[in-house]
């Protein structure tokens, strides 16, 4: 994570460090009341630090299986999610990359997949 700050030319402090690493374990529950219940950083610093790190595009936010706005880091990561089991796997491809060779200037994207897994079909 602090590599991850650097790289955005954010100051690394415990609060930024602490509050990524719960992001990314809380993964798709991710949402402020559930940062907030992992966490002893009091409310408004919660609340900055995120507004910080969504203002300098570390962060980004989704909604997740229950319909809540939840947050997550930003990578160039595409994923299929499973409506079922709520299983987030990662796919290798990417279209904007054609989109770009089309002369078409992307400035950002996100690409989220929802489906039924194999596990999930199998059990009806």
């Amino acid at each position: 994570m602090k590599e991850l700050l650097k790289q955005h030319n954010l100051k690394i402090t415990n609060n930024r460090l602490e509050i990524l690493d719960i992001i990314k374990e809380l993964d798709l529950d991710a949402t402020i009341k559930n940062i907030l219940t992992k966490t002893q950083i009091d409310k408004s610093t919660v609340y900055r630090t995120i507004e910080t790190l969504l203002k300098n595009n570390v962060i980004e936010t989704s909604i997740n299986h229950k319909n809540e706005l939840y947050y997550q880091i930003k990578e160039h990561k595409h994923y299929i999610k499973c409506i079922k089991c709520h299983d987030k796997q990662e796919i290798n491809i990417c279209p904007v990359e054609t989109i770009e060779k089309n002369g078409f200037k992307i400035i950002s994207h996100k690409i989220e997949i929802d489906g039924i897994c194999n596990k999930c079909t199998e059990k009806h």
